[in-house]
């Protein structure tokens, strides 16, 4: 998994165009509805969050403060990213599928 597949998955998880703020970034939800940012700003500022939240993966994972069976996703959705109790496991089921979406597409491309 790429940076971009994660982000698209995040974004299709996180209600697609539908949702009120893409990628559920509440940080710059009333500046996206106001129109003073773009999608492109969000993703960006997303791609940076979770290049960040990458490297605290892999520290945690290093010094064995994070269950062995916790992969990146489930890390952003237990700690990371999402960290919302009341919808870990839908979140995580959600990034899953979308991202096994997003990966098929890219077979399409080859």
């Amino acid at each position: 998994m790429d940076l971009l597949e994660l982000l698209w998955a995040i974004f299709i998880a996180e209600g697609d165009v539908k949702a009120s703020v893409p990628f559920g970034w509440l940080k710059r939800k009333d500046d996206f509805k106001k129109g003073s940012v773009s999608f492109r700003t969000i993703m960006r500022e997303v791609a940076k969050e979770l290049v960040n939240e990458r490297s605290k993966f892999d520290r945690a994972r290093k010094s064995g403060k994070i269950p062995a069976d916790f992969d990146f996703i489930r890390y952003l959705a237990r700690i990371g990213y999402n960290a919302n109790p009341s919808e870990w496991d839908q979140w995580e089921k959600n990034v899953r599928n979308a991202l096994k979406f997003v990966s098929s597409l890219k077979s399409l491309w080859r």
